[in-house]
């Protein structure tokens, strides 16, 4: 006799459906609503009133976020010139700074948000994303303690608030949250190495990419020297084959390497191919040559605080500690790798990968210091960093993820349990009263520190007025293209001059010849002039020559040409009335790029849905 057994296949839970049930988990997690309180401290400055414009780039925050909104405004996806740059003669901004920053807060002002509160709103999305990230990957390893002191630690560590609140550097601080994601993403890949987390790991890596210019040399060298540390400690499971068990993870992380630079190309293959077009000498001599901005080892204790300069020497006006408890928490971190429980012996979890996390923090260090200056010197794209302190943005990752391991390791042998054991226990039992005091201290060590230089907010400074008085101030940091001879100074240009006193912008001058401009007009990316030459004239218009930019005259293509000394777009016209019409536009290079990019899209899109495919046939 034989049975028969029915049985019905439940259908596959959409995307929402888990989405959804993952925020109900997190609305239900104890530990997430003590870390969100514990984060609002460092964020409430975001609250205040007026706005932190005295940071290094705090003007910046704000001004690109207006050159940007002119770019969508006008109909650009993906902008790239900002037309009130150097004294009104334009410069190619997004094509060497990222632009995924400026999208959440153009998503923000789009939403109704007004421009200054729109940057604030994405400074939070930066904080929140960061201290998640950590506490996910943190958790992960170590249990939920881990969780929220790694957490904690990397919020309230100094240099994080130096991004924030001394530097105001927008780009830099949403590219440090990012990367607690690409890291966790990496490690799931690498334990479960399937389709759905390759492109996970993938779109979390574009994203990084696309945030900051300087990720690639900071953060892949890091995550790519991971990889093979996890090729070389991997242990394959018994009774499995080394070789094909090894070789599955790093074949899929090679698959979600080569997904984030696709899904990245549209920024970062510009950047590396036309970046030939501007002076970046400027940019790298001086005042950012890597050589004057080395950390003495006395620095990354000193609890200094200033909303000062990077300067040659050790008389520096910001801070570049690493945080007194969160190098006590990552030195009992570092113990913890090689100690055993008191009760059977047992070492703590992912032991390696902390290890790694020890080793890399102190050659993080070393590499700050005047000792590294020959690795420098030997590695010309290096220099592309301008500041050797920045990567203090990898030891805010790898001293909080220890110090998380130091927190579990503490609270197991306070309680004598099995280490790690809270992660499998976490729904059942609470967190140690030791790991909230930790927590606490953390936070107040570095609550001083969360105070910026707010000052009330002008309505200059949400317009082209904010980047025209900033360059009176700072003259040194206008930027030139390729076919500049010289800075640009007001001399050189009648722009300033209508920007203060409010009037439209005459872009367009007859130098040569005889004739008029009788009507004109400018937008983010464009202009156009009617002219009524009596003989040939020679037409300029003050935005800097670059490539993309194409002219018509009477709706048929115009050569155009850079006249000197500041590299600005003219052409020559016969006599007569005409118009002319100038627009910035692709060039192969940034074609073929988005293409790249798409083709990104469209694997992760495929991979994902592969993985779906797969899962739906097993069940």
């Amino acid at each position: 006799m034989s049975a028969v057994v029915s049985s019905t296949r439940l259908p596959p839970r959409s995307l929402p459906a888990r989405l959804a049930d993952s925020l109900l988990r997190l609305l239900s997690n104890r530990i997430a609503w003590v870390l969100l309180l514990l984060l609002i401290p460092a964020m409430l400055p975001l609250a205040a009133p007026g706005y932190f414009f005295k940071a290094h780039d705090g003007s910046h925050s704000v001004s690109y976020l207006v050159e940007f909104d002119q770019a969508i405004r006008d109909g650009l996806i993906w902008p790239i010139w900002g037309p009130d740059y150097a004294v009104g003669f334009g410069y190619p901004v997004w094509l060497v700074y990222a632009p995924l920053a400026y999208f959440v807060a153009e998503f923000f002002h789009l939403l109704g948000f007004g421009l200054t509160v729109a940057v604030k709103l994405t400074w939070a999305v930066g904080f929140l994303l960061g201290a998640a990230g950590m506490y996910r990957l943190a958790r992960r390893w170590w249990g939920p303690a881990a969780g929220l002191i790694a957490a904690l630690a990397y919020t309230y560590a100094p240099y994080h608030l130096v991004q924030i609140y001394v530097r105001g550097a927008l780009a830099e601080f949403l590219a440090l949250a990012w990367f607690p994601w690409v890291l966790w993403s990496f490690v799931e890949l690498w334990d479960d190495p399937v389709p759905r987390r390759a492109a996970w790991a993938g779109l979390a890596l574009g994203a990084l990419m696309l945030t900051h210019s300087q990720a690639p040399v900071m953060y892949v060298p890091f995550l790519t020297g991971f990889v093979l540390f996890k090729v070389l400690t991997f242990r394959p499971p018994a009774g499995s084959s080394t070789v094909r068990a090894r070789l599955k993870p790093l074949l899929w992380s090679g698959v979600a390497l080569v997904l984030g630079g696709l899904l990245g190309a549209i920024f970062m293959v510009p950047l590396l191919l036309e970046r030939r077009f501007i002076a970046e000498l400027s940019w790298l001599h001086d005042t950012y040559y890597y050589g004057r901005h080395f950390v003495f080892p006395s620095q990354f204790l000193n609890p200094f605080w200033g909303f000062g300069y990077s300067v040659e020497g050790a008389a520096d006006g910001m801070s570049f500690q690493l945080g007194l408890m969160q190098v006590l928490g990552a030195a009992v971190g570092a113990l913890a790798v090689f100690s055993r429980s008191s009760r059977d012996g047992r070492r703590l979890p992912h032991r390696l990968d902390a290890l790694f996390l020890v080793v890399l923090s102190g050659a993080t260090i070393f590499l700050m210091t005047p000792a590294s200056k020959l690795i420098w010197d030997a590695l010309p794209l290096v220099n592309l960093m301008q500041f050797p302190w920045r990567l203090l943005a990898l030891t805010t990752v790898t001293l909080a993820l220890l110090a998380g391991a130091g927190a579990s390791w503490l609270k197991d042998r306070a309680t004598d349990d099995d280490f790690g054991s809270e992660a499998k226990t976490e729904s059942t039992r609470s967190i140690s009263p030791y790991v909230y005091v930790t927590a606490l201290v953390i936070m107040f060590a570095s609550f001083s520190y969360a105070q910026p230089e707010l000052v009330p907010i002008r309505p200059q400074d949400e317009s082209p007025l904010n980047l025209i008085e900033f360059e009176a101030k700072h003259p040194d940091m206008r930027g030139m293209t390729k076919w500049s001879e010289r800075l640009p100074v007001e001399a050189d240009s009648p722009l300033p001059a209508q920007y203060l006193a409010g009037e439209p912008l005459a872009r367009a001058a007859i130098i040569a010849g005889k004739g008029s401009v009788l009507e004109q007009g400018s937008l983010s990316a464009s202009a156009f002039a009617r002219v009524r030459a009596d003989g040939p004239v020679r037409l300029r218009f003050y935005t800097h020559y670059f490539p993309g930019w194409r002219a018509t005259l009477d709706g048929q293509p115009v050569g155009i040409q850079p006249d000197s000394p500041n590299g600005l777009i003219g052409l020559d016209l016969p006599p007569g009335e005409h118009r002319v019409e100038l627009h910035f536009g692709a060039t192969p290079v940034r074609r073929g790029s988005a293409v790249l990019s798409l083709v990104g899209v469209a694997l992760v899109v495929g991979l994902w849905l592969a993985n779906r495919r797969r899962d739906d046939l097993r069940k």
